[in-house]
């Protein structure tokens, strides 16, 4: 996913733990940890040159990580929390350009309740 669209994402609506990464290493890095590790704990040792995240994310992230939460495992959130609020802004784009419930609910793979129930929170 790119910068740009990344930053359509509205961080208030993503779930705390989520928040307090992107507090912490900014959302590009975030989203960068959610798709390695998404779903899973992950171990932030105290110093650096004892994990192998210093080989799958940059130094100052690594750096930042280590300062907030050295010693602990953080539970690293799925990317599906960016798709799903990326793919309901796109359903509300295309709604207001006149797309139908059950337009948007065939292209989507969703329910007319669900399409309404995104349309209504997104209004």
């Amino acid at each position: 996913m790119d910068v740009n669209t990344l930053k359509r994402i509205d961080i208030s609506q993503l779930p705390q733990s989520l928040q307090l990464l992107i507090d912490c290493i900014g959302v590009e890095q975030a989203y960068r940890l959610t798709c390695l590790f998404g779903g899973c704990p992950k171990y932030i040792p105290k110093h650096a040159e004892r994990t192998r995240l210093a080989q799958l994310i940059p130094a100052d992230t690594l750096k930042a990580l280590i300062q907030r939460f050295a010693g602990a495992a953080v539970e690293i959130p799925k990317p599906d929390h960016f798709f799903r609020q990326l793919r309901n802004q796109q359903i509300q784009e295309e709604s207001d350009l006149g797309l139908s419930r059950t337009e948007l609910a065939k292209k989507y793979g969703l329910s007319l309740r669900q399409i309404g129930n995104i349309r209504r929170l997104e209004a």
